[in-house]
């Protein structure tokens, strides 16, 4: 069979136009999405770890360590069976912060710009070889299936070509959450087709020379004596897995896909089951092909078994699809870690030495470096693979580069685990990490290059027992050198809020601290000196849409959400370190005075997020703590927490429901900017210290009044989280509206028990007017009739008083809007009830002393104190015996008035004197009271901000008589008051 290179080469490159197109069709939309998302779409794509060395290289590892190359496969499916220890947290984190590769993850963790350089360099110095190994593989079939062809100009022609497709592929657009559901489809495609390809291979080995798995399985006794495999010590076999069970953390571009591209976390619980069963399909065709070309004798390498399958058999078929296959695996992880360094690159070698000029694009000028470096990648490991020349095997350069990537593990463990490690460990760890391997592994790997002039033969990673020396001591040096490190300096305070949100153990307890700008638009004037006009528009409209705020927003909450999710997504561009530097220059936090406290509700929604991945003790915790959270919630009273400096922390729906403000416009806002009524309610509430108030307000939605309870502790709340204060709202509207039915109620049963009394009063002057008015008929002298007439006005006008003191008692208090307090004498409104008391035929057995000081003045409502005076004398009267006085006086304490109510009855029994004041409780005879006179005369006193209390008997030496004591607030002294009323 003759193969042409320039064929093959045709050939290749339309089958990776065909994985463009397949790629372009999936971002287009022409490929249902449903195919497009579909998980194991993504599944599949997590195969591009199988690359050029699973396809070829594996078959020489089995050549090499035997069942050893099983640990490729069985490495790569432990780590992610125990992915919800390690990947998902990882994954958490990469998402919430935009944290594009491994670099970014150290940088974020590290506080630092030079742990990302380090990692970046050390990432790519590893990753070199692995790339350099593609490039290899592809040429070396070129070269076997066509040897005239020149294997250093193919090499560069193919870097061209997987340039272009890289920069088709990954580097079209820049965005802070950049995906490639095209890439992911494509890659999907490609791994989908080479482990068709594998098992294709597998089965034609199976079938065509053992005669089944019988044969295959007797063959290797048959093996002479001098090749048996000699099997991997126990150090090898955990050197070897130890390399692969790191993999998915340390390969760029397995970080992309498992981190960057995947957005839904419950994919990883899929990839930890279903990738392993991919891994298995790969691996069971590799004996197979090993065994069946040691059997036929390939014209081949061992590595290249899979395409000498096809040669020695005269199968032209079989060489196409393995050369497509190997060709399928070696170009998806070029153009996928190609994308991965390049954004690597960008961020933690350019940018945080050169920065773009920002009156420009940026986003094109971010592009085009990205499409530079991608180039840049490509060109060192075609240098690489020059520099080499082709006489290295693959599992040499498959080790090299693992082993340098292991470097990475310790950062990483101690990223997640340790919230101890600091910058300076890491970066003292990882760099003798990899200088003890480059000495050991990659200086060697170079060296012996530049001696030989023949390729070298199979020898694993340069000799048996060098490559597992090598991966524990570099290893172990790094580890012991970052935790000493990390142990004896000092972890700065920027490094340990990092942990805090890293380390699994820990809690991202964000501070609750106000930002210098005060609303969206002041982010945008400040970020537009760092990062331009358009850019910080679009940077800061961005995150509105995202989180779901308007332009408008001011709450200190949402500007703090809206600071992180800036800060994320321009991580997502630029790398967390310039990002970081960046916001904080741009967008700082105000620390004048301000202490710093947790953000509850931010704990409180990463709680909510978390909580289904709770077990044990902890899901108990979680789950009483939602309970009370909704117990709060759902209160029938409004439920208001402030913290110190004013922020809401808690708003529950009847408040909402109240206040018209609904939870998400208060929560995270200033008590100051709630609307001027219920912050002048609130605010003036706190401020007076008072444990309760009862206070009206205009309705919002009506003409009307309402009413307002308020509570409050005594003092600031002091939580383990915060201080601050809670408020209590209770709407009493409709207590005030049935309070005051019920003193009409009382007012017009006390007009009923006066009406004979009214009947007298009233028809004493309706006689003398009627005999006043038949004298008048028959006087002539004109100074008589005057005489008369005014008698008759005088008479009329007792008339009248006596009718308008009625009237105005019995609608008192029945207007909506309530009347305002006013000066007025105390005599008067005692003077007032004596009046209105004294219509009353049963008054004239009892008199009443008025022994008030007609100076006495206070700010009241006269009708409503008015009737506590007709309550309170009322119920004397009815308790003293004929002929008995009740005396009221009144003597200034202070600031204060201390009114007594004293008569000579029976008194109160003991044992219901604690109840006199509540509700429907009396003791007369049934049909003679209604129980509520002291209630309501114990309400009144209360709303004029004093206090009412009894003592019985009042004369202990004759155990008589009940007093009743009012302490109400003076208000000031009248120069003269004339009392116009007496009691008769």
């Amino acid at each position: 069979m003759v193969f042409r290179w320039e064929l093959l080469l045709t050939v290749g490159l339309g089958y990776l136009l065909v994985l463009f197109l397949i790629a372009y069709a999936a971002e287009r939309g022409w490929v249902p999405q449903r195919l497009t998302q579909h998980p194991l779409v993504y599944v599949l794509s997590i195969g591009v770890y199988c690359s050029a060395w699973a396809f070829y290289g594996s078959v020489g590892l089995a050549y090499e360590v035997g069942y050893g190359y099983l640990a490729y496969y069985l490495g790569m499916a432990v780590a992610l069976m125990f992915s919800a220890i390690i990947l998902r947290p990882v994954h958490e984190l990469a998402r919430s912060y935009q944290l594009a590769s491994l670099a970014d993850l150290f940088a974020f963790r590290y506080r630092s710009r030079w742990a990302g350089l380090v990692t970046a360099l050390g990432v790519l110095l590893a990753m070199l070889p692995l790339l350099a190994l593609q490039i290899q593989a592809i040429t070396d079939t070129l070269t076997r299936l066509d040897p005239q062809t020149q294997a250093k100009p193919l090499a560069l022609l193919i870097c061209v070509i997987l340039l272009a497709f890289s920069l088709l592929f990954g580097a079209r657009d820049v965005t802070p959450s950049e995906k490639h559901p095209g890439l992911i489809f494509a890659l999907a495609f490609e791994s989908a087709f080479k482990l068709i390809v594998l098992l294709v291979l597998g089965a034609v080995a199976l079938s065509h020379l053992f005669g089944g798995w019988s044969g295959l399985l007797e063959w290797p006794a048959s093996l002479p004596v001098n090749r048996a495999i000699e099997p991997l010590q126990p150090v090898q076999w955990f050197s070897l897995l130890l390399i692969f069970i790191a993999a998915p953390l340390v390969l760029p571009h397995l970080f992309q896909l498992l981190f960057r591209e995947n957005t839904d976390p419950s994919r990883l619980r899929l990839v930890a089951w279903a990738v392993p069963i991919y891994l298995l399909l790969m691996a069971l065709p590799i004996l197979p092909i090993f065994w069946a070309g040691m059997s036929l004798g390939a014209p081949v390498n061992p590595e290249y078994f899979s395409l000498g399958l096809g040669l020695v058999l005269e199968q032209s078929w079989l060489v196409w699809l393995a050369f497509l296959g190997g060709l399928s695996a070696a170009a998806g992880i070029t153009v996928l870690a190609s994308i991965a360094l390049a954004s690597m690159a960008l961020n933690h070698l350019v940018l945080p030495f050169h920065k773009p000029s920002f009156d420009t694009d940026v986003y094109r000028w971010l592009l085009w470096v990205r499409r530079l470096l991608i180039g840049v990648v490509i060109g060192l490991s075609y240098c690489l693979y020059l520099f080499l020349g082709q006489l290295q095997n693959l599992s040499s350069l498959g080790i090299t580069a693992f082993t340098g990537l292991l470097q990475l593990l310790p950062g990483i463990l101690g990223l997640l685990f340790w919230a101890g490690a600091n910058r300076k460990g890491y970066i003292a760890g990882m760099l003798v990490g990899l200088s003890v391997w480059a000495i050991s592994l990659l200086v060697p790997l170079v060296a012996d290059s530049l001696h030989l002039t023949a390729r070298l033969p199979l020898q694993f990673a340069l000799h048996t027992d060098h490559w597992s020396m090598t991966t524990l001591s570099s290893l172990a040096l790094n580890t012991l050198v970052f935790i000493l490190v990390s142990v004896f300096t000092r972890t700065s305070a920027e490094e340990q809020e990092a942990a805090q949100t890293c380390v699994i153990t820990s809690v991202d307890r964000r501070h609750r601290l106000p930002l210098k700008a005060r609303n969206a638009e002041e982010f945008i004037e400040s970020l537009s000196r760092p990062l331009g006009r358009i850019m910080a528009e679009r940077e800061v409209k961005r995150a509105l849409k995202t989180l779901g705020f308007p332009i408008g927003e001011y709450r200190p909450y949402a500007l703090r959400r809206l600071r992180d999710t800036i800060e994320a997504n321009l991580s997502g561009l630029m790398g967390p370190s310039v990002a970081q530097a960046l916001v904080a220059r741009a967008l700082p936090y105000d620390q004048s005075g301000a202490a710093e406290r947790d953000d509850i509700h931010f704990f409180e929604q990463k709680l909510d997020g978390f909580h289904h991945q709770l077990t044990g003790m902890a899901a108990e915790l979680d789950r009483l703590r939602r309970h009370h959270r909704e117990t709060l919630y759902n209160l029938p009273i409004g439920v208001c927490y402030l913290a110190n400096d004013g922020e809401i922390l808690l708003w529950n729906r009847v408040m909402a429901e109240m206040t018209g403000i609904s939870e998400n416009e208060a929560i995270g806002a200033r008590l100051d900017s709630l609307p001027a009524n219920w912050y002048d309610l609130l605010h003036d509430f706190i401020q007076s210290g008072a444990n309760k108030v009862t206070v009206e307000q205009p309705d919002d939605h009506g003409p009307g009044k309402r009413w307002f309870s308020l509570h409050q502790a005594p003092g600031p709340v002091r939580l383990s989280m915060n201080e601050g204060q809670v408020v209590l709202l209770e709407d009493e509207t409709e207590h005030k509206l049935l309070e005051s039915e019920l003193v009409h109620s009382e007012r017009l049963a006390s007009i009923g028990r006066l009406a004979a009394g009214v009947a007298h009063e009233i028809g004493n002057p309706i006689t003398g007017i009627d005999c006043l008015a038949q004298d008048l008929r028959y006087v002539t002298d004109p100074a008589e009739q005057q005489q008369i007439a005014e008698q008759i006005r005088d008479q009329a006008k007792r008339v009248t008083r006596i009718v308008r003191s009625l009237v105005n008692f019995a609608h008192a208090g029945q207007d909506e809007s309530k009347t305002e307090h006013q000066p007025y004498p105390l005599r008067q409104v005692v003077q007032d009830a004596v009046d209105l008391l004294s219509l009353s035929r049963d008054t004239q057995t009892v008199a009443f002393n008025n022994q008030i000081d007609p100076e006495l003045v206070l700010l009241c409502e006269p009708q409503r104190l008015s009737q506590v005076f007709i309550n309170l004398l009322g119920n004397a009267r009815d308790a003293s015996p004929a002929g008995e006085s009740v005396n009221i006086s009144a003597t200034v304490d202070g600031e204060s008035v201390l009114v007594e109510v004293v008569d000579h009855g029976t008194g109160i029994d003991e044992a219901v004197i604690d109840h006199v004041f509540d509700p429907f409780f009396t003791t007369k005879e049934v049909g003679k009271g209604t129980g509520l006179g002291l209630f309501l005369a114990y309400t009144i006193v209360e709303e004029h901000y004093g206090h009412i209390s009894v003592e019985s008997p009042a004369f202990h030496a004759d155990k008589l008589g009940t007093r009743f004591t009012i302490r109400l607030p003076l208000h000031t002294l009248l120069p003269e008051v004339t009392d116009e009323t007496e009691s008769d």
